[in-house]
């Protein structure tokens, strides 16, 4: 790994804003990007991106419109993530497509994709969430091809939404809308995610040497996948949970930024 020119968290600076800074001062490095258990790194070339590598995707691809797609799976993953952080720097690519790609593209499919995400989690509010079978159809028929069978058989009612993804092979968001058309018949019902385990710590103040034990509150079931909170009765909810991000924090990556050198 290269010298690290510049690094942050995509609280403070977000992923979309970040590619833009990237795009319109037409830089040169390598971006990497960690949320959750994921990792992934965009190479870019005046501005556009020439390779990407995930921990789920690595191989070498010499089409324009598969790599374009990568960057937009690698970038949708990060922005389902809880949060994540970033480092950018000079470090050349391992192979490069002869066609680079237009990060604004990648942007603008990456906001598609995120509204639709949106939407899905008012149904299913976190990947980890477990599907199961509905004791009665919800509707009089219910047409099965041969996709919506391999989902069917899939459901075992211990398989959480990442399973079936895992199980089945098939794009998160391919997964999500096959699930709602279930949801929408009656056929399945999505449970809640499983409770995070309760933790203890010793309360050495109160307890006083007897190791007296407090059970520490679980927080709020958000998983990879899950976010934001989900829209309060107004239809709004903070993009960074009860955390308030610093203006002046955010302008100095965007001074950095604009003080890059080239590599």
């Amino acid at each position: 790994m290269g010298e690290v020119v510049l690094q942050g968290t995509l609280e403070t600076l977000a992923l979309p804003e970040l590619l833009g800074l990237l795009a319109q001062s037409r830089k040169t490095g390598a971006l990497w990007l960690d949320a959750a258990n994921s990792s992934a790194v965009l190479y870019i070339v005046e501005g556009r991106c020439c390779a990407a590598e995930s921990s789920d995707a690595g191989e070498t691809l010499d089409d324009a419109s598969a790599l374009l797609a990568r960057v937009i799976d690698i970038c949708f993953a990060v922005e389902r993530a809880d949060d994540g952080t970033f480092r950018f720097g000079p470090e050349d690519p391992p192979w490069a497509c002869e066609e680079t790609v237009d990060l604004e593209v990648a942007i603008d499919e990456l906001a598609r994709l995120v509204e639709e995400w949106r939407d899905i989690q008012a149904v299913i509010p976190s990947l980890d969430c477990r599907i199961r079978l509905a004791d009665e159809l919800g509707v009089e028929e219910l047409v099965v091809d041969r996709e919506r069978w391999q989902l069917i058989v899939a459901l075992d009612g211990r398989r959480s939404v990442r399973d079936l993804v895992r199980k089945t092979n098939r794009p998160v968001l391919e997964v999500c809308h096959a699930i709602l058309a279930l949801v929408d018949s009656g056929a399945v019902n999505v449970g809640p995610p499983p409770a995070p385990p309760a933790t203890a710590r010793t309360n050495g103040k109160g307890a006083r040497g007897r190791g007296a034990e407090a059970a520490v509150e679980p927080e709020a079931p958000y998983g990879p996948g899950v976010e934001s909170p989900h829209p309060g009765p107004n239809g709004s909810a903070p993009e960074n949970g009860d955390r308030d991000i610093d203006p002046a924090e955010k302008g100095r990556y965007l001074r950095a930024f604009s003080g890059l050198r080239d590599v």
